[in-house]
């Protein structure tokens, strides 16, 4: 296997699993250190913060990847297949306009002064690292929607044939 086809394949889950991972021990450590060393760590719970933020943006990119999303369905089930092709394709091309914004106006947001020059009260790490678990995680779910959405046109073009 290439390394495009398993990065395709693995990124969010790999990312995510060892976002989880992460997050698990430092709960656990922290509660070890609290309550039976009775002195918690003093940036474990910022980090776990951070570190949940970016679990939860590459969530949503592994969901759309997965095509896990919790979806309405009823006026689409309804329909013939075709028509079912038709509404999933618009339906990404909405959902891919909405992405395309919100990466365009996180990074707006991460580049203006005021949030480039904040930094963690625990850790002092920049905010803006925290910051850009949004606009990644909806480039990565823009990515898989155009995948999505190439796939259902392909469909869409074989169901002409």
């Amino acid at each position: 296997m290439s390394s495009l086809k398993w990065l395709n394949a693995n990124a969010e889950k790999t990312l995510a699993s060892l976002l989880l991972a992460a997050i698990v021990l430092l709960i656990s450590g922290n509660v070890f250190m609290r309550y039976i060393m009775n002195s918690s760590l003093s940036w474990g719970e910022e980090l776990t913060l951070w570190l949940f933020v970016w679990f939860v943006w590459i969530g949503v990119s592994y969901a759309f990847h997965t095509g896990e999303h919790v979806r309405i369905t009823v006026l689409r089930d309804i329909l013939s297949d075709r028509g079912r092709l038709i509404v999933d394709a618009i339906v990404a091309v909405l959902v891919l306009g909405f992405l395309t914004m919100l990466t365009i106006e996180c990074i707006k947001l991460i580049r203006m002064p005021f949030v480039a020059s904040q930094s963690s009260v625990v850790l002092g790490l920049p905010i803006p690292i925290l910051y850009a678990s949004a606009p990644v995680g909806a480039a990565l779910s823009a990515i898989r929607v155009v995948q999505h959405l190439l796939r259902t046109l392909r469909l869409i073009q074989q169901s002409n044939a």
